[in-house]
């Protein structure tokens, strides 16, 4: 077999693994969302929240004339990763997989 058709397909492989080995930590998927809703909505969670742990809104201070937000860290990390920015990679090496066998035809008939 071709060097580059074997790497073609190697990439496809990954390409095709990575979702899968990502699927048992995703949570929000319901049958009743539909498939749009599913697809924005479904995430790996990275952290849990708690009333007591993370703020809803920021907190301000009432001064007339001296109006600050103060910003925490628990604030600015992301609570889940979507899985739609997961499926990124495998789309691009399932590409990629499919330009080097396609390549390695063209090669083939050329000689």
């Amino acid at each position: 077999m071709d060097p580059e058709k074997r790497l073609g397909i190697v990439l496809i492989i990954i390409g095709l693994l990575i979702p899968l080995a990502a699927l048992p930590f995703v949570s929000g998927f319901s049958k009743d969302k539909g498939f749009l809703g599913n697809f924005y909505q479904v995430g790996i969670d990275i952290r849990k929240d708690t009333n007591g742990n993370v703020p809803s809104q920021p907190t301000t201070n009432t001064k007339e004339t001296n109006s600050k937000v103060r910003i925490t860290w628990s604030m600015l990390i992301p609570h889940r990763i979507p899985f739609r920015f997961l499926l990124v990679p495998p789309v691009i090496l399932i590409y990629a997989g499919v330009i080097r066998i396609d390549r390695s035809r063209r090669k083939k008939h050329d000689n």
